[in-house]
């Protein structure tokens, strides 16, 4: 008889690891990658990819003057390229960031998988230590 309800209890740990417990892993890795895609804000530095640095910009008068051209270019050009190294810096971080994160959740994945397994494996010879 005891050794039926421990059967019993290995049986339902796993229906529970392979059927709840592992949609909600499903859903918190999910979580996980979201908050890590929005945390960096990639759609919008995507989006405002060429936009100037803080919007820092210089206005172009109307009177034709090649210092004020020449101003107007040299600042509205610098701001650019600024925020675009600034922007490609963070989404670059935030890639990064979420390759590291894949990985975890695929260790996670293998893990969790071979954990029930491994337990079972290593609960069979600790007994067969026991007794030999």
């Amino acid at each position: 008889m005891y050794s039926m309800s421990v059967f019993s209890i290995f049986h339902h740990y796993l229906l529970w690891h392979y059927s709840q417990a592992l949609r909600e892993l499903t859903h918190v890795s999910g979580n996980l990658l979201w908050f890590i895609f929005h945390f960096f804000s990639i759609p919008q530095l995507t989006r405002s990819l060429f936009s100037p640095y803080r919007r820092i910009t210089e206005e172009r008068h109307q009177a034709f003057n090649f210092e004020d051209i020449a101003g107007y270019l040299i600042i509205n050009l610098t701001s650019r390229v600024i925020g675009f190294l600034m922007r490609l810096t963070i989404i670059s971080l935030g890639l990064i960031t979420l390759l590291i994160l894949l990985f975890g959740i695929v260790l996670t994945y293998l893990f969790w998988f071979t954990a029930p397994i491994a337990l079972l494996t290593f609960l069979l010879a600790g007994f067969g230590l026991l007794i030999t």
